[in-house]
């Protein structure tokens, strides 16, 4: 399992265009319907701090350039944060699921 994370902060006042650009992008990725991925975004409760958490099984090629929306808010996000919103890449070390 390939896992990424993107984790930003903004500010307080960005937090309304943020949570708005994150559900354009999620209605994006429901409506191309990406097989075999998972993503959610997080925001720490009452803390102007996201986290995006992308699975995709190992040797799948990450959907996410090939939506535009995705694109636009990468785009968007540049500049807006007060920290680096890169990619991280991760190593699964324990996982429960039922």
């Amino acid at each position: 399992m390939s896992v990424q994370t993107v984790r930003f902060r903004t500010s307080p006042e960005q937090v309304p265009v943020a949570t708005e650009r994150i559900n354009a992008l999620f209605d994006a990725v429901h409506a191309a319907a990406p097989r075999d991925m998972r993503y959610i975004a997080l925001r720490e409760t009452g803390e102007p701090v996201f986290t995006l958490i992308l699975e995709l099984p190992d040797g799948t090629e990450n959907p996410l350039p090939s939506i535009p929306a995705a694109v636009a808010f990468r785009r968007w996000l540049s500049g807006r944060t007060e920290d680096d919103p890169a990619p991280c890449s991760c190593t699964v070390v324990c996982r429960y699921s039922a």
